[in-house]
């Protein structure tokens, strides 16, 4: 059984040592994803990341969540990792769109 040292134990606050106990929960992540879209649309795109990717950790069942980082990617330019996350999500007009353009640029850009 893996067991934390007391360093690490008091390393983290309590907030994430209590998302950690309650993870996987399909009520998480929700606020994560709306403080990570306020980021998106200040342009803010790498801290948006961070919290688009905790938003999918904390709830691994919810699409759009990744659909939502592979958006965050795509804007900051890193095109194969928002194509694989949008492989992940279920088709939609939304991300089939997003998908057609990616996959054009990853082809633009290898040939």
């Amino acid at each position: 059984m893996f067991r934390m040292s007391k360093e690490e134990i008091q390393g983290k606050d309590i907030n994430e040592r209590r998302e950690e106990a309650l993870r996987p929960n399909p009520y998480l992540g929700y606020d994560r994803d709306k403080l990570g879209f306020h980021l998106l649309s200040r342009g803010a795109y790498k801290i948006a990341e961070t919290q688009f990717r905790r938003a999918a950790w904390l709830n691994p069942y919810e699409p759009a969540f990744k659909e939502h980082l592979a958006i965050c990617l795509y804007k900051l330019g890193r095109y194969s990792e928002a194509y694989d996350y949008l492989k992940e999500v279920p088709e939609s007009p939304k991300n089939r769109n997003l998908m057609e353009q990616i996959k054009k640029i990853i082809e633009t850009n290898s040939g």
